[in-house]
């Protein structure tokens, strides 16, 4: 894997850290250097290096030069990474082989076939997320290839499960779902400070995209100010859609009452979420969304997408179609309007949250592994 603003990594290392904790020899193919890897999954407020103590199997040097940046072609870079993973492994004995996301997933079906192992495609997210109805096919055939060579399919929600069955045609017989969670510091953390803005924030973080659904957030944000003008909206984040995004606020007359931070990450993310009142999360289509659940650690109270896994697990929030931008302002307006409301969602939500436990997940993910390994795998038969 490489490194990435957003949630993957995070989850990854939350999977490394209670796998290794469950006595699970695990290894990590990577085609950074250890220092760039470790920097890449490390929490801000943990010293120690989780892949400190995982084995980390990276490329020869004199074979396969990788400078962990993705080259001017994408898929040249995914094919020649399979090729290296496929010489690593003529090497190693391993029992499985787990791959998360396109990127990966040619990698994981050359070493499942190499060494005879199962193989466990894990889905993160998919290009019909990403992109809707206009998919990059050649990301798509990529993901097909995997998933159909998968003799277990992983996804982090049912919502995930239901898209990869009616877009990929995955057997429901090998498709497992374990939901993410949050990470152990934020369980138990509070920005514990006082607001620093007088007005009541809304804060939408995450990828200016069409996934994230960040134009319903402004419509929203334009019915919300009809009725209370004082409100201010925050987009935090970046993104293909982020002009678009400033443009279309500006011929909205919103421009005294939407702010637009760009990406901002680690203790900037947390001041952030200090400022706001309410989270809203309206994606389009979220495989999960571990914001919410961290914005709820955080003592803000969210609104999220039905469109989303996370909704599945998490009960205190207020949930929304997507498309629906005048119950977004709804209930933005009625978080607003009864304290009641919002303190019983925090009080509950929080409870949630912490009763949401990554070591819980690796048990799950475990009982995959138990379904599969042992057997010689089925990826050759499999893959088309």
């Amino acid at each position: 894997p490489a490194p990435s603003a957003y949630a993957t990594p995070s989850a990854l290392r939350e999977w490394l850290e209670s796998l290794r904790e469950r006595a699970s020899p695990v290894h990590v193919g990577t085609q950074l250097e250890l220092e760039t890897t470790t920097r890449a999954v490390r929490t801000p407020d943990r010293v120690e290096r989780v892949l400190e103590r995982v084995p980390v199997r990276r490329r020869e040097r004199r074979k396969y030069e990788f400078t962990g940046k993705y080259g001017p072609d994408l898929f040249a870079e995914v094919e020649r990474y399979a090729r290296c993973v496929e010489a690593l492994v003529r090497r190693e004995r391993f029992d499985l082989v787990h791959a998360h996301d396109w990127m990966t997933f040619p990698a994981g079906v050359a070493a499942a076939r190499t060494l005879g192992r199962p193989l466990v495609a894990h889905v993160h997210a998919c290009e019909f997320d990403r992109s809707g109805d206009k998919p990059d096919t050649r990301i798509r055939d990529l993901e097909q290839l995997g998933l159909d060579s998968a003799d277990r399919v992983v996804c982090v929600s049912h919502y995930t499960g239901s898209v990869l069955r009616k877009n990929y045609r995955v057997d429901e017989a090998k498709l497992r779902v374990v939901h993410n969670a949050v990470t152990k510091g934020e369980q138990e953390r509070s920005t514990g400070g006082t607001k620093r803005i007088e007005e009541p924030v809304v804060l939408f973080l995450g990828r200016v995209t069409y996934q994230k659904g960040p134009d319903y957030f402004l419509e929203a944000a334009a019915r919300v100010v009809k009725v209370e003008p004082n409100v201010k909206f925050v987009m935090v984040g970046s993104g293909d859609m982020l002009p678009k995004m400033i443009e279309r606020a500006a011929r909205m007359g919103l421009a005294r009452h939407v702010h637009f931070t760009g990406f901002l990450k680690g203790a900037d993310v947390e001041r952030i979420y200090s400022m706001a009142d309410i989270y809203v999360m309206p994606s389009v289509s979220e495989p999960f969304g571990i914001s919410p659940l961290e914005a709820l650690a955080l003592d803000v109270p969210v609104i999220v997408s039905r469109q989303s896994g996370v909704s599945e697990v998490l009960r205190n929030a207020l949930k929304v179609d997507f498309w629906d931008v005048q119950e977004i302002a709804n209930k933005i307006l009625a978080l607003l309007k009864f304290p009641s409301l919002k303190d019983h969602l925090l009080a509950e939500g929080r409870d949630e949250v912490r009763a949401m436990s990554w070591d819980e997940r690796a048990a799950a993910l475990k009982r995959v592994y138990g379904e599969v390994a042992g057997t010689t795998g089925s990826a050759p038969e499999r893959a088309r």
